[in-house]
């Protein structure tokens, strides 16, 4: 069962993967570089209790595919990780998000 849910969840990564890059091409390129501060802190920092990395890529994904009002009512995702979903699409930073999600789902 546990292969399963982590296969599941790898293949959520990878389109979640191609959506990022996707949503990144789309942001205005005047925006500032991304420092390596605001990398080693989505990689490493706390996150709050209502922030997980996978939230926030699955948050991104439904932002530009579904309706984001119902999975924050049904608790798929929360609306700490739809903010930080926006932030992350906006900064540039969805794929060190993906990162840590990644990261996180081999623990």
């Amino acid at each position: 069962m546990r292969v399963v849910v982590v296969k599941s969840f790898l293949a959520v990564l990878s389109l979640a993967a191609i959506c990022a890059a996707g949503l990144t091409a789309c942001v205005p390129e005047a925006k500032p570089a991304v420092t390596p501060s605001a990398t080693s802190d989505i990689l490493t920092k706390k996150l709050p209790s209502d922030v997980s990395a996978k939230g926030v890529i699955l948050a991104a994904v439904l932002l530009s595919t579904a309706d984001i009002g119902s999975a924050v009512e049904s608790g798929l995702v929360t609306p700490a990780e739809v903010a930080t979903a926006k932030q992350a699409i906006s900064d540039g930073t969805l794929d060190f998000w993906r990162q840590r999600a990644e990261s996180e789902a081999h623990r």
